[in-house]
């Protein structure tokens, strides 16, 4: 009796000393069954067991990190996990895109939660034109976003759909000062603070682990710059504001070619000021609080 793998057989995950083990197993396991041990016959089926179930685990998991993909494909943020998602900004370059991780220090953590955070930029790059912004944020574990990224002092609250994804939107106004797009913009640090008009839109995804944002700005017209936060909603200005926000985003699925996906780390994003006003607020669940 002969006990063999070949290797077109191969487990896919497992290295070769995953092999080595299992040749070795197997080759007991008949050593076992010839003898014909009632006992080791049993432990035989146990191990037998154990090994698959190891097996199948190195398997999945493999193939899990294997499929799961996040980044940039050409001008296109693209995400394979939960949701399959790509988002982009119409008509505009791309400024730069990729990830990074900041600290939500309002939260009980010690340091500050970790978020993990991909996002691109389209625009100019200049104060004086549109920026446009998608990110994705996904928390660590035990944590779950509470709310959509809806600041005080905001208008025109509204559910929008944007491809196949339904968002909540509003509109009110950001200033440049501890801005963490502000690099992106163009704005430099030792110039006068530049204010813009912002239309904002969130979804909470795969059970309010992760959040996806859209974020387009505009310079703030001349006609609001005596005013430090928005008071008025569904003014003219602010309906056709509203409506080149929602044409400039473009929401899918996600391409079946990956080929040259980038992941680079985003320098030009000020990751110390990346806070609730743009991330949203977040909350523990009870039962790892308690722990």
């Amino acid at each position: 009796m002969q006990a063999v793998i070949a290797p077109s057989h191969a487990l896919p995950g497992l290295g070769s000393w995953h092999i080595v083990v299992i040749d070795i197993v197997i080759a007991r396991l008949v050593y076992v069954n010839l003898t014909g041990n009632a006992v080791l016959k049993g432990i035989r089926m146990k191990i037998l067991r154990r090994v698959c179930f190891m097996a199948l685990l190195a398997t999945l998991l493999a193939g899990c990190n294997a499929a799961l993909q996040r980044g940039m494909v050409g001008p296109m943020y693209v995400s394979t996990a939960r949701p399959a998602i790509s988002l982009t900004a119409k008509d505009m370059p791309l400024l730069e895109g990729g990830q990074g991780q900041c600290n939500l220090t309002w939260t009980s953590v010690m340091g500050g939660l970790p978020v993990s955070v991909w996002l691109a930029a389209y625009g100019q790059g200049t104060p004086q034109s549109p920026l446009a912004i998608v990110a994705q944020a996904e928390l660590p574990q035990r944590w779950y976003w509470n709310s959509d990224s809806t600041p005080p002092f905001s208008v025109d609250h509204a559910t929008e759909i944007i491809g196949d994804t339904e968002f909540s939107a509003s509109t009110f106004i950001v200033n440049s000062s501890r801005d963490p797009f502000s690099l992106l913009a163009g704005v430099q640090p030792d110039t006068p603070p530049v204010r813009w008009l912002v239309r904002s839109f969130s979804s909470r995804v795969n059970f309010n682990l992760g959040k996806v944002i859209l974020e387009y700005r505009e310079p703030l017209p001349e006609q609001m710059a005596f005013l430090d936060v928005l008071t008025i909603a569904q003014t003219d200005q602010l309906k056709a504001f509203e409506q080149r926000a929602r044409n400039a985003f473009v929401v899918g699925g996600v391409p079946e070619n990956l080929t040259g996906l980038t992941d680079p780390y985003l320098k030009k994003v000020l990751w110390q000021f990346m806070d609730q006003r743009f991330l949203g607020t977040v909350s523990q669940y009870d039962s790892f609080r308690a722990n």
